[in-house]
């Protein structure tokens, strides 16, 4: 990762990270780690809007490593989460695959909608990596306990398409991570 620059080691308070050091855990790639990642996420961030954006993100990106690389065929996964002081980033390093990480546009489909998730959810992402290993990362806005919802931004003059999905994403939670579970989707109806 890029080295992390003197503004963002000021960073934002959060008693269990610190700024610009980096907490990592590495997990078994077996589908049953998603809730010990959201748990151990919990123990680190306090609870608030923030944290559950970074749970959700972090939920797809962990997800993806256990379906689609090497981290789910045997082997694991890395997470890592870092305080840059406006917003926390979360990566995944896994196992590797033969291709990278694919949005998949297909509203019918019940899969292939994670990444845009995590990209509604985040500032910036990427990937970096080969076969071997790639680690994707994301950087999710910190606005802290107390700070106002992303939905008020909405009503405001210039809002984006990206925060609607925040938004929407936030509205349907409890169906896309039910606590102490596995990454599932519910048809409506």
């Amino acid at each position: 990762m890029a080295a992390i620059g003197a503004a963002s080691r000021q960073g934002t308070d959060l008693p269990g990270l610190a700024p610009g050091t980096p907490s990592r855990r590495v997990f078994p790639g077996e589908a049953r780690q998603l809730s010990l990642v959201r748990r151990w996420l919990a123990s680190l961030l306090p609870d608030c809007p923030a944290r559950d954006d970074m749970a959700c993100v972090a939920t797809e990106l962990t997800t993806n490593a256990i379906r689609h690389t090497a981290s789910g065929r045997g082997g694991y996964f890395i997470v890592e989460i870092t305080n840059l002081g406006s917003v926390v980033r979360v990566a995944v390093t896994d196992g590797g695959a033969a291709n990278g990480p694919q949005v998949i546009d297909d509203p019918a489909g019940e899969h292939g909608r994670g990444l845009i998730v995590v990209a509604g959810l985040s500032v910036r992402d990427g990937v970096s990596g080969d076969r071997r290993s790639r680690t994707v990362w994301a950087d999710v806005p910190w606005a802290g306990v107390g700070d106002a919802e992303p939905a008020a931004l909405l009503n405001q003059p210039g809002a984006t398409a990206s925060r609607a999905l925040t938004v929407s994403c936030r509205r349907i939670r409890s169906s896309l991570l039910p606590s102490g579970g596995t990454h599932s989707r519910r048809r409506p109806g």
